[in-house]
């Protein structure tokens, strides 16, 4: 082969392998642009993305910051340390008939309770997250507990009050009270001595009075009195209660069915014994017939009566029921022993009976004490034939 032949192939071959070298190497130059390119666009992104969420932190504090500045008052009941006049919130709740407080004074702290547990409930939203500040969130949690406290206690003492024995609800989702409910059930506005127990009945389209039986009953001035408070009570706790379970629903809070039925029905309790006040008349009293003599009456009456009469010498006559001791025991041991029946007494009524309990104390060796009063029963006071 002539040399200049060879020297043109060597120039060629040179020539390719330079421009082969300069391909990969272009190639590998973009894939490196890129690649920095594409890492260059992610951190534009994240930078973009820390803006964003700078930009909504720095929103919510500022949300926050106003919602905290705008806070409505604080009222007494949601305040930690906080009373009415020296007054606690249990005493409150339970003396709101007698103390100097207007109706006026009681809508004005049901409008601050409903602003202030509302805002909180905003507040307390935003103030969430892992950098959330830790005093606002105890201070929103201690108010909003009093607040719960404030509303069961309400709710308690409504139950001690009225107590209902059925509620129903129509179609429409209208809820009535359509038998009775417990009033001045063992509270301080039953007078000394009387009836266990004051329930209302509706009858003919009107609330009564009747006895926990269910017997209609006439009130002496003493217990009309405290029936009139328990009414009032029950007046003032609507202040608190009418529409409460809607802002409870708008805010996606809980609460129990008995509060939804106390709350919802204030109103029918309230004006049940504001109408049976108004029809409390001797002509309600349900007579019932003289209780039936057990065969421990024969044995025991004298006894009885005598107990009965030092205790209150009005008492006319006594009708024991039993027909059996009944024995309490003491895990294995007899503790005492007891007859159940009936004091009889007289006013211008008629004829009343009362139940009573008369006890036997064990002493050992099978044998019992001397007979002695043991008691009141659980039913109500009602008037015989």
């Amino acid at each position: 082969m002539k040399a200049r032949t060879i020297k043109t192939l060597l120039v060629a071959a040179i020539t390719m392998a330079a421009m082969s070298v300069s391909t990969t190497a272009n190639a590998q130059l973009g894939g490196l642009v890129n690649k920095a390119k594409k890492k260059a666009e992610q951190v534009v992104e994240k930078k973009k993305e820390d803006v964003k969420k700078d930009a909504k932190k720095a929103k919510e504090e500022a949300k926050m910051s106003a919602l905290e500045t705008q806070r409505p008052p604080l009222p007494w009941v949601m305040d930690p340390n906080g009373t009415y006049n020296g007054v606690g919130m249990e005493e409150f709740v339970d003396r709101m008939v007698e103390m100097d407080i207007t109706e006026d004074g009681l809508k004005e702290l049901r409008s601050q309770l409903d602003a202030r547990f509302k805002h909180n409930h905003a507040l307390d939203k935003i103030n969430s997250g892992p950098d959330y500040d830790v005093k606002l969130w105890e201070s929103i949690q201690k108010e909003n507990e009093r607040y719960w406290q404030f509303y069961d206690k309400i709710s308690s003492w409504t139950l001690v009050l009225i107590n209902s024995t059925k509620v129903t609800e129509d179609a429409n989702g209208a809820v009535s009270v359509s038998t009775k409910g417990s009033l001045m059930t063992a509270n301080k506005y039953r007078a000394k001595g009387s009836a266990q127990g004051i329930t209302l009945v509706s009858r003919n389209g009107k609330y009564v009075f009747a006895t926990l039986g269910g017997q209609g009953s006439f009130l002496n001035a003493a217990d009309l009195e405290g029936a009139k408070k328990c009414a009032k009570q029950m007046h003032l706790f609507q202040i608190f209660t009418k529409d409460t379970p809607q802002l409870w629903d708008e805010l996606g809070e809980k609460y129990s069915n008995t509060q939804k039925y106390m709350y919802y029905n204030q109103n029918v309790y309230a004006n049940a014994a504001d109408q049976a006040i108004a029809n409390n008349t001797p002509e309600n009293i349900d007579y019932k017939p003289m209780p039936k003599a057990g065969s421990m009456h024969a044995k025991f009456k004298a006894e009885a009566l005598a107990i009965a009469k030092a205790d209150d010498p009005n008492v006319l006559d006594v009708i024991i029921t039993s027909n059996d001791w009944d024995v309490v025991m003491k895990g294995i041991v007899p503790e005492r022993r007891n007859i159940y029946g009936y004091i009889v007494t007289k006013d211008e009524l008629g004829k009343k009976c009362s139940e009573r309990v008369w006890t036997q104390k064990y002493q050992g060796n099978n044998n019992y004490g001397k007979l002695k009063a043991g008691g009141v029963g659980v039913s109500s006071d009602f008037y015989v034939k």
